[in-house]
C-alpha cells in the first residue's frame, strides 16, 4: 500500500494515527515536528503526509508550505483541533485535504483513501492550492539541511 508520513508533536496522536493506518496495510513513519518531517520526506519520499497544524517550532502551515514548494505533487492531509481558519489556511497553502480533530478512525481512513486515489496534483500549474491574496507568502523553499 502507501508510504505515509505522520507529523505531530503529540506522541499519543501519532501512535493512534499509525495504528489505524497500519491496520489498513500502509507503511507509516512518524515525525515529531515539521523540520524532522521535511528531512524524512527528502530522504524517503512518502506518498502522503498527514500533519498537525499547531506544533512548536515549524508549525503545520509552514510545513505544508515548505513541502509543497519542494514537492508540488505531494498529497498532504492537514489535521487540527483548533479553529477552522487554520485548516482553511493549510488548504490554501496546498494541503490536499483537511480533517478536524477529533476524528474517527473511519474518517481518517476515508480521507487517506480519497487523497491517495485522487488523480490530480494540488495545483497542476504551479504546485500550490488556491492562494488568492497570499502570493507574498509563497517564496522559494526556506528549509535548509
Amino acid at each position: 500500500m502507501a508510504r505515509i508520513l505522520v507529523i505531530d508533536d503529540d506522541e499519543v496522536q501519532r501512535r493512534l494515527i499509525r495504528h489505524v493506518l497500519v491496520k489498513q496495510s500502509h507503511h507509516v513513519t512518524d515525525a515529531e515536528d515539521g523540520t524532522q518531517g521535511i528531512r524524512l520526506q527528502k530522504n524517503q519520499g512518502f506518498d502522503l503526509v498527514v500533519t498537525d497544524i499547531i506544533m512548536p517550532g515549524m508549525d503545520g502551515i509552514e510545513t505544508v508550505r515548505e513541502l509543497i514548494c519542494l514537492y508540488p505533487a505531494l498529497k498532504i492531509i492537514a489535521i487540527s483541533a483548533h479553529r477552522r481558519v487554520y485548516l482553511d489556511a493549510a488548504k490554501k497553502f496546498g494541503a490536499t485535504e483537511t480533517l478536524a480533530k477529533p476524528f474517527t478512525p473511519e474518517e481518517l481512513v476515508g480521507c487517506v483513501e480519497n487523497c491517495l486515489h485522487s488523480g490530480h496534483a494540488q495545483n497542476e500549474s504551479a504546485g500550490y492550492g488556491n492562494t488568492d491574496g497570499m502570493a507574498e507568502f509563497l517564496p522559494q523553499p526556506v528549509f535548509q539541511d
